[in-house]
């Protein structure tokens, strides 16, 4: 039995006229009447009861209308679907966000993709970046986003730089190198470093041990908080300093400094699967990289990066530049 069995099927049972049925169907009303009765010798009984004048189907032949129909239209409705999603008109598409991705211009960048794809249901998924590279090899995320610390290259994972900030000290005001324009992470090595409790942001603590092992010293952590702003306070009140990307912090409020630092500069990476090819995931990023550029006056930063990591062509030193992104 094929499809075209059940097609030829149906058109006479909806013109119960073999003659209109075939013109219809363009066919020669003589092999239209074979393909049904090869159809009833294979199911094993008959569909139709014919006379010289009339035709009507059986009552077996009235079920299998019925659910030949229904069997059809879902087919058509597969068809129509897998169509429209090689087209890039519908799907989903799920993004990883996390706290460190929050400032960027994720949700803009998402909201003009569904526009120009009415029939795309868009999902963000909130997990540590540390997790986004293997949900995307899990294909539990189509685009996910990684500080450069926490990459690490994978032939099946394709990335590139979003964005690049410089990494600035907060100390309190009373700190000796408060004053300082630029302070090394090294000499802040015997101060108590404030993070964020594990519950809040999973993996802070690792994530600042990391950037701190370049300066040859793990950091003795002091207290924790459940927010910047707690953070902050904390720095504040004496209890230790602390190390944020740019991008991250308010202005400077009364009683810290945030001091430059020789930390290389914080990268997000946008991370996606080598292995699919879903239009969307380039359409999003370049939409992405579009609205990132236009909140700086030069041009942005971003480049394919197919094997390794490379310096950024600009570091983004202004807050109101970043403040959307």
């Amino acid at each position: 039995m094929e499809l075209r069995h059940l097609r030829y099927f149906l058109a006479v049972a909806d013109a119960l006229n073999f003659s209109r049925a075939a013109e219809r169907l363009r066919v020669a009303q003589p092999a239209l009447s074979r393909q049904i009765h090869d159809l009833e010798e294979e199911l094993g009984f008959k569909l139709f009861e014919r006379s010289t004048t009339k035709v009507y189907l059986t009552e077996t032949g009235r079920f299998f209308q019925q659910q030949a129909g229904k069997l059809l239209m879902q087919l058509d409705i597969v068809v129509t679907g897998a169509q429209r999603i090689a087209k890039g008109t519908t799907g989903e598409f799920r993004i990883g966000t996390a706290w460190n991705s929050s400032t960027l211009l994720i949700a803009e960048a998402a909201r003009e993709l569904r526009e120009q794809n009415p029939g795309l249901s868009i999902d963000f998924v909130e997990i540590p970046d540390y997790e986004h590279t293997q949900a995307v090899r899990d294909q539990k995320l189509d685009v996910g986003f990684v500080s450069r610390f926490r990459l690490t290259p994978r032939k099946d994972i394709d990335y590139c730089l979003i964005c690049s900030c410089a990494v600035k000290a907060i100390l309190p005001k009373t700190h000796p190198l408060a004053n300082q324009t630029e302070v090394r992470l090294r000499d802040l090595k015997e101060d108590r470093w404030i993070a964020i409790e594990e519950e809040e942001i999973p993996g802070f603590k690792a994530l600042l041990t990391q950037i701190l092992r370049p300066a040859q010293f793990t950091p003795k952590f002091g207290r924790s908080a459940r927010s910047f702003q707690g953070m902050l306070g904390f720095v504040g009140t004496g209890e230790g300093v602390a190390l944020l990307p740019e991008l991250h912090l308010p202005a400077e409020p009364e009683g810290l400094r945030f001091v430059n630092t020789d930390c290389p500069p914080y990268e997000m990476c946008a991370v996606w699967s080598k292995n699919r090819t879903d239009p969307h995931v380039s359409a999003y990023l370049e939409i992405l990289r579009r609205k990132i550029g236009a909140e700086k006056t030069a041009p942005a930063t971003f480049n394919r990066l197919p094997s390794r990591i490379v310096p950024p062509t600009r570091t983004v030193r202004s807050r109101q530049a970043l403040a959307a992104c």
